[in-house]
């Protein structure tokens, strides 16, 4: 019942789109901050911040839906938290009063929400940035600022993607010398028979492409988080590389 009611909504706002030229309506995911006030037994005041430099605009009364955000080690409940209403706009912070259904909100928990923004390239990582999907190098550095990914083109995007090909390949590498037993055989998928040390050093821009698109079309388990693309990528290598089947490429 709950993830019927969920889907209705996320219906509801995409549909309800903001019709100009040069602005389109995409759905963003937010964690929510520490800032919760209980109205009542079945409403809470939630807040989430909309950094200052993306270009874009949550409208008052706006439509949003909470729920449960990935941990590792804890079984995902998957149904819906609550859902309500933008009604206070205070610089970059947005406030929303949910209805919950079955527990009281929580810091890091997910808000989904329309957003009204100027038409962009909306490539891979505009899309983990739209999923609140934040990845990082093995040195925990960032790869780029978020709002950078508002204006990227198709050519700085792979850019960038080559450089998370670099880190993958100089994590394997690192590892390989570090030789502490983690090396593993890969049994199916795309590096099917290759150790994993090794192949993670030969990775192409064409494989983390892959990645991401089953990430962003899976983003469950990772929206709300940040993650090392080395770890995320080594775990995706030996779980058999599950890939989005686009249309077109003859597979079932």
């Amino acid at each position: 019942m709950y993830r019927t009611t969920c889907f209705a909504f996320l219906f509801f706002i995409t549909c309800n789109a903001f019709a100009q030229k040069d602005s389109v309506d995409a759905l963003f995911t937010f964690r929510i901050t520490d800032y919760t006030v209980r109205l009542d037994d079945s409403t809470t005041i939630v807040q989430i911040a909309l950094p200052d430099a993306w270009p874009m605009i949550i409208p008052e009364k706006q439509i949003g839906i909470l729920k449960n955000r990935y941990e590792q080690g804890v079984e995902y409940d998957t149904n819906m938290i609550g859902w309500g209403r933008c009604y206070l706009v205070k610089d970059e912070w947005h406030y929303f009063a949910i209805h919950q259904q079955n527990r009281k909100p929580e810091q890091g928990d997910l808000l989904v929400t329309k957003c009204r923004m100027p038409k962009t390239f909306t490539g891979l990582l505009f899309n983990l940035a739209r999923n609140d999907i934040s990845l990082i190098r093995v040195d925990e550095n960032q790869f780029y600022n978020s709002a950078e990914v508002f204006y990227m083109g198709p050519k700085s995007e792979q850019d960038f993607l080559d450089s998370m090909v670099a880190d993958i390949r100089f994590t394997g590498k690192a590892m390989l010398l570090q030789n502490s037993g983690k090396d593993q055989s890969i049994s199916g998928g795309l590096f099917h028979g290759k150790k994993l040390f090794a192949a993670m050093q030969r990775v192409k821009r064409d494989d983390v492409e892959k990645f991401l698109k089953y990430v962003n079309a899976r983003p469950v388990k990772y929206a709300g988080n940040v993650w090392k693309i080395s770890e995320i990528f080594a775990t995706w290598m030996v779980s058999k590389t599950p890939e989005v089947i686009e249309e077109g490429d003859g597979q079932e």
